[in-house]
Parts: C-alpha cells; sequence; structure tokens
C-alpha cells in the first residue's frame, strides 16, 4: 500500500485480500462482471478487532445487502472523508467520535455467505466528503 499516513490501520496488519479461486479479486477497481469493486478489501479473522481509519463521527450502520441485514457495516465522516466498512459488527454508537486507531467493530464471517473458499476479510469504501467522489483506499493508507 502507499506510503500517505492519512488513514491508520483497519486491522493490525492490514493485510489487502488477494484474488480467490471463485470469488475475484479484492482490489479496488477489480472486475465484479459488468461493474467494478467500489473498495478493498483487507484480509481479517471473525472477531477480528477492527479499527477505524480516521478520526470522525460515526453517521449509520449502512447494510451491505438488502436481502440480508445479518452482515452489517460503519460509515464515519470528517471534513475530508466519508468512509463505509462492510462485514464487521460495530461496537461504537451512531453519533460518537471516533478517533483514527481505535477500536470500531468485530469481524464478521463473510466467507460463510459465500462459501469457505472466499477469504474472510472486510470491505472499505473511501469517498471524497465534500463531492463525494470514490477514491482509491489502496492510496491512503
Amino acid at each position: 500500500m502507499g506510503t500517505n499516513k492519512a488513514f491508520g490501520k483497519v486491522t493490525e496488519d492490514n493485510i489487502p485480500r488477494g484474488c480467490d479461486q471463485n470469488w475475484g479479486c479484492g482490489s479496488f477497481g477489480a472486475s465484479r462482471g459488468t461493474r467494478t469493486h467500489n473498495g478493498l478489501d483487507i484480509k481479517t479473522t471473525v472477531g477480528q478487532q477492527i479499527l477505524s481509519p480516521i478520526s470522525g463521527k460515526v453517521t449509520r450502520f449502512p447494510f451491505p445487502y438488502n436481502s440480508d441485514l445479518s452482515y452489517t457495516g460503519i460509515e464515519i465522516v470528517n471534513s475530508q472523508y466519508r468512509v463505509k466498512i462492510f462485514y464487521m459488527k460495530p461496537t461504537v454508537l451512531v453519533n460518537s467520535q471516533v478517533n483514527q486507531g481505535q477500536v470500531i467493530g468485530v469481524a464478521q464471517n463473510i466467507s460463510a455467505k459465500y462459501s469457505s473458499t472466499m477469504t474472510n476479510h472486510i470491505h472499505i469504501e473511501v469517498y471524497n466528503a465534500k463531492t463525494g467522489v470514490l477514491l482509491n483506499p489502496e492510496t491512503l493508507f
């Protein structure tokens, strides 16, 4: 990953998910058939602590799947970035202030939804807070 320190780690080791044989790659912009991957996947183990990559306000707990509300996420916003992280159970409250590096939740078992052949991970999306433009998270770590 890059050397820009705008973002802190989201896991202790912050290792990107590579490519899974049946499920594609976790890099930003990877092919998803007719669309591209809008985020970056970071490897996790079930129950692993997830850290806030930025200091900001927790604005909501979005769901990555309309048809399966068992998987959750978090949105954190500051003056520069809007960050969404999915496949984690938040341990902080909506409207709370969090600091970069603070534990904000624990990883869920996303591999159980798809199959044990998918590497367990969290998914992080980053947007410019002012323009809403999607950013490549790989350039911010």
